[in-house]
């Protein structure tokens, strides 16, 4: 079959058209910006904004009250309880230099009176011998004999007279000193824990009468880590004034009431636990007139007693330099979740200093960073994220 030279041509016409239309639609085709390190957000993250502050921290702990002065009363003279002090009795208060207990004093105050009687005598012979003496020297020189003899002079009988009076004024101070041991006092205000004699009863020499302890220190033993005496900065083999001053609240409470107290880490103990590898530090409690400065908790030893376990809080000198996060923001133990100045997704590790059940402190971030207050369930890193505050506004 012939074919048409005309449709041929039609034909030819058709398809260069195409080429060109094709062409034209390639050429004119509009070009996209390309921006090849910065493709648009693909997720949103809740951030914060770092501030560094300076920050105390709060190490926990828990120990047994004691008192710094517990003692054992003893009486050093022996003789029948005539009167007892109505503070003598388990759990009562007394004052300091407060006559405790009175034993039968008048087998000591004739002691005394037979030791005053022996001292007059002793002074008599004293008197006798140094007017025998002076007429003795008197005597000599009469004589005119230069060389004196001590014998005739009677300088050893005015020697052993002058010694028979010391030891004789001894006498008398000791039984005045027995005279007075029939009251018992204590140089210090305390609280009785124990008696162990009554009205009447016949208490010998060196007998133990009571166990007391003062009021105005008491001691709390508390056991750290090694962790938490880094945290403190305490040395273990700091003493005097190497170690520095740290604060320190007790807490008691049962049910809804709570007693708090005050008072000041003053020494590490020497040794280390073996088991438990624990060190121990002791914190005083003193009474104070002075009011604290928290709300509820006194500086005085009120209410406090030996035997109480007690809560305890001991307040770091600041940090300077740190930030203070929402809990959630920590991953796993070390770590947050920070936007870099490409806003992709990094891990940071971080010093947390102290951790509780809403907030986190740390070391290691810049001022200014973006933390992720909340890191989400899925994490995409090096991811770019669109920053917003919790508030819902976009980061700037």
């Amino acid at each position: 079959m012939a074919i048409n030279k005309k449709n041929l041509s039609r034909a030819g016409l058709i398809i260069l058209a195409g080429i060109v239309v094709s062409w034209l639609i390639f050429a004119l085709r509009p070009t996209p910006d390309v921006h090849p390190h910065e493709e648009a957000p693909t997720h949103s993250a809740d951030v914060i904004a770092v501030e560094l502050v300076s920050r105390a921290i709060v190490v926990k702990s828990q120990g047994t009250v004691t008192a710094k002065t517990a003692i054992d009363v003893t009486s050093q003279v022996g003789g029948q309880v005539v009167a007892v002090s109505e503070h003598f009795a388990a759990g009562g208060f007394f004052a300091a230099d407060e006559a405790l207990l009175q034993l039968d004093p008048r087998d000591y105050e004739i002691a005394l009176a037979r030791a005053e009687a022996a001292l007059a005598d002793a002074r008599n012979v004293l008197a006798q011998e140094e007017g025998q003496a002076r007429q003795a020297q008197r005597e000599w020189r009469e004589l005119g004999n230069e060389r004196a003899n001590n014998l005739f002079l009677r300088k050893p009988q005015l020697a052993a007279a002058k010694a028979s009076v010391s030891a004789a004024e001894a006498e008398v101070r000791q039984a005045q000193l027995n005279l007075e041991r029939t009251a018992i006092r204590l140089p210090f205000a305390g609280r009785t824990t124990e008696v162990t004699v009554n009205l009447g009863q016949y208490v010998g020499a060196n007998a133990t009468v009571a166990n007391v302890y003062a009021t105005d220190v008491m001691e709390v033993r508390l056991p750290l880590s090694a962790r938490d005496m880094q945290l403190l900065n305490l040395n273990a083999s700091a003493h005097g004034q190497g170690l520095q001053p740290l604060a320190v609240k007790l807490s008691f409470g049962v049910g809804e009431k709570t007693q708090q107290w005050l008072g000041q880490v003053v020494r590490v103990e020497s040794v280390v636990n073996t088991q438990s590898r624990l060190f121990y530090v002791v914190a005083e409690i003193r009474n104070s007139d002075s009011t604290a400065n928290e709300k509820s908790a006194i500086a005085t030893t009120a209410g406090l007693i030996p035997g109480l376990f007690v809560a305890a809080e001991i307040t770091s000198n600041p940090y300077d330099g740190v930030a203070v996060l929402p809990r959630k923001a920590l991953y796993k133990s070390d770590q947050v979740m920070v936007l870099d100045e490409q806003r992709r997704l990094q891990l940071q590790a971080v010093d947390v200093l102290q951790a509780d059940e809403n907030s986190l402190v740390v070391r290691g971030l810049q001022a200014g960073q973006w933390v992720l207050s909340h890191p989400p369930g899925f994490i995409d890193m090096g991811a770019r994220y669109n920053p917003v505050h919790d508030g819902g506004a976009t980061a700037p």
